[in-house]
């Protein structure tokens, strides 16, 4: 089943000024359901824009998109938050974390605005991930006094809190050493074995090849789709 179809997408900004700029050029794209799908291209070459528009942070200029047999391109943005938070989790080259608060609050944030867990289940639910990614017993540790690796652990576990189906991840290794890096690989890996999609974008060919398949993106277009 494909759970994401990209049919001649464009993304222009400044569109039909001077200074426009032509982000995706025509971008097909099919990914099935539980696959794992590694993106590369240098830095402009669109990699940010197509994630953002993936994960219905912005829309494209034309072009369809069909996310889990719903058309994207017709939904109203108090209809894309509610998308984005039951179907999608970030992971960002920034973890993107509140350093003064704790693992545990910035892991539950998500449930904040979900309907799928409730009271006493929220508690729960987080205490679960928290554990899933390794970080049992850290749960009121301030992220601030975290590694490297533990920040993104607390990124992923915040990114799959609400039991979304995709995991979108942008450059989730490249602040970490290469044995780090390769735990979270393994991490990604265990998430797909429970039939989540993962989308990643990276500059390092070692985490593509961790991944079912590769697409490469330059100046907008997609090249090479393996």
């Amino acid at each position: 089943m494909n759970i994401i179809e990209l049919k001649q997408i464009d993304k222009k900004y400044n569109e039909g000024k001077d200074n426009e700029v032509h982000a995706l050029c025509s971008v097909d794209l099919v990914v099935v359901k539980g696959e794992s799908l590694a993106v590369m291209g240098v830095s402009g070459s669109g990699k940010s824009t197509l994630l953002n528009i993936l994960g219905c942070l912005d829309k494209a200029t034309s072009g369809c998109y069909i996310l889990n047999e719903q058309n994207i391109e017709q939904k109203n943005a108090a209809e894309l938050a509610k998308i984005r938070n039951k179907t999608i989790g970030f992971v960002l080259q920034s973890f993107g974390l509140i350093e003064d608060d704790t693992v545990y609050t910035n892991v539950k944030m998500p449930l904040l605005f979900s309907d799928n867990f409730k009271g006493k289940e929220i508690k729960k639910r987080v205490y679960e991930v928290i554990k899933q990614v390794g970080l049992e017993g850290l749960e009121n540790k301030k992220v601030k006094d975290m590694s490297g690796g533990q920040c993104q652990r607390v990124a992923i576990a915040r990114a799959i809190v609400n039991d979304p189906d995709i995991i979108l991840a942008d450059e989730p290794t490249s602040a970490l050493d290469s044995k780090t890096a390769g735990e979270i690989m393994d991490l990604f890996e265990k998430l797909k074995t429970l039939g989540k999609t993962l989308i990643i974008v990276t500059h390092d060919q070692k985490v593509a090849d961790k991944l079912d398949r590769i697409v490469h993106i330059a100046d907008g277009k997609i090249l090479e789709n393996m």
